[in-house]
């Protein structure tokens, strides 16, 4: 029984380890950091599932990564810069990923989970325990927020 346990929990790990990476990226802007609060989540949401203590393995893996994100990385502000030898790095994704990070951290958190990892809004809401409206004005408000930056951004770079 153990190691049927340990081979779903293996083959969970597995299967999340890179979108979870890549949203903890979106949240504090920076790979390594992104790769070693992934690493700690997935740790924590393996424990607990071993001693029955996670229900939903997605809602608590990514709740925990959210918090760790947002508890690591106040600052909204962050210049993503392409990693040297990152070849077909587009100036617009540098952008979005910078105005992203010019969010404020809920917003941030619940524009990563519904359009870059594409959970409803009962689940957003579950891992970041708001209620299904505030997720929606979130959104709405992060959305505006991304717009007017990249309408701001690319003002700038046309001058």
């Amino acid at each position: 029984m153990s190691g049927d346990i340990d081979d779903g929990l293996r083959e969970y790990v597995t299967s999340r380890l890179p979108s979870l990476r890549r949203s903890a990226f979106l949240m504090c802007g920076d790979w390594e950091l992104a790769t070693e609060l992934t690493e700690a989540c997935l740790a924590r949401v393996v424990d607990g599932t071993r001693r029955g203590a996670v229900a939903d393995a997605d809602v608590h893996v990514y709740a925990d990564l959210m918090e760790a994100c947002r508890r690591r990385n106040r600052r909204r502000e962050h210049v993503f810069v392409a990693a040297a030898g990152a070849g077909g790095v587009a100036a617009e994704s540098i952008l979005v990923l910078d105005a992203l990070h010019k969010l404020a951290p809920r917003c941030r958190a619940v524009l990563v989970l519904r359009h870059w990892d594409g959970f409803t809004v009962d689940a957003v809401g579950a891992m970041l325990d708001l209620e299904d409206e505030r997720v929606d004005a979130y959104e709405r408000a992060g959305l505006a927020a991304l717009e007017q930056m990249l309408v701001n951004s690319r003002t700038v770079l046309t001058r």
